[in-house]
């Protein structure tokens, strides 16, 4: 039995697909990182090897042969990691072909299908990724927090933090944000942050999480926290112009996909995304993806063996995807 096994590899989860070259899910699964940053080539490889154990359990009825491997890892950017990545992996001799791209691109093709369009990631981090009709690519942002990620859910934390020190000095309105921080954090004033950011309490995922806080202020009509959002989207906006002008799209129509938990906060952020997208790229078409990430990784293999991703395979994956939720952990 021919098949495909697509993986799409974060920091905490690897969400995993094993399907046949029609459209059909035998079995989802998840396990652990296998961001290869964080847990090394070691770690990649036996991750996989666990999904692959608890597929063999899923499909009892034959032993599978997997063609394909397809594979998305985040923040696989830099020159020669692919092949660095790939070489272990293909001495596992798991499957007959083994392709392994970044985050971004399956991200997108969770929205397109695969085809051609932007992705605007903002999670804790940010970043933009397009592919035109001719398959060249462009990314914008993605430089981690110390040197860029605006946009995103720590840029969103670290504004509100912005806000709340200088609505203390005077320096900045009154905002709703600074007893919402204090109760978050259980300290008696805005003076206390300073204990935590410099006594190491205070890091990037703490800040990260005052994102919602700061959507929920927005919606209570605080002015502050508002404006936070309104600057997070338009920064982000500003990235995928950046990558609608690299790939000579502005004259195109084709989709933008948003996806990570920035975009929980509402239209807030999505509205200054487009707007300032629009400046570049009028035919831009707001897009949410209609599956998670790791069928998107799926899409792409079944475009690397030549199968045409019509109507009829996407409403056979989402079919046959229904039946596996939640996906099963190991």
């Amino acid at each position: 039995m021919g098949l495909i096994v697509a993986l799409d590899a974060g920091g905490t989860r690897t969400d995993c697909l094993i399907g046949k070259t029609d459209g059909e899910i035998l079995a989802k699964l998840a396990a652990g990182p296998a961001n290869y940053h964080l847990v090394g080539i070691d770690g990649v490889t036996s991750t996989i090897r666990r999904l692959l154990r608890e597929a063999d359990k899923c499909l009892i009825h034959e032993k599978p042969t997997f063609e394909l491997m397809w594979m998305g890892i985040a923040g696989l950017d830099r020159p020669g990691e692919r092949e660095q990545l790939a070489a272990p992996i293909r001495d596992m001799q798991v499957a007959k072909r083994v392709v392994i791209d970044n985050d971004g691109v399956v991200a997108l093709a969770s929205g397109t299908m695969g085809g051609p369009g932007i992705v605007v990631i903002a999670g804790t981090g940010s970043l933009a990724f397009g592919v035109n009709e001719e398959g060249k690519r462009a990314r914008s942002g993605g430089w981690g927090y110390i040197l860029g990620d605006e946009g995103s859910a720590y840029y969103i934390g670290h504004k509100a933090l912005n806000a709340v020190t200088q609505a203390k000095d005077g320096r900045n309105k009154p905002t709703v944000l600074s007893q919402a921080i204090i109760s978050h954090f259980k300290i008696n004033s805005v003076d206390d942050l300073v204990g935590l950011a410099y006594g190491g309490r205070l890091g990037r995922i703490e800040i990260a999480n005052l994102s919602p806080i700061v959507a929920e202020a927005a919606d209570k009509g605080d002015e502050v926290a508002s404006e936070i959002l309104d600057l997070a989207g338009t920064e982000l906006g500003i990235a995928a112009c950046a990558v609608a002008k690299a790939l000579n799209m502005e004259d195109t129509r084709f989709p933008c996909v948003t996806t990570g938990g920035v975009f929980k906060s509402g239209r807030r952020v999505t509205d200054a995304l487009m707007r300032e997208l629009m400046k570049a790229a009028p035919g831009a078409i707001l897009t949410q993806p209609q599956f998670p990430p790791v069928a998107g990784a799926y899409f792409l293999a079944l475009q690397e063996l030549g199968v045409s991703v019509n109507e009829d395979v996407v409403e056979r994956v989402r079919r046959s995807l229904a039946r596996f939720e939640p996906s099963v952990g190991v």
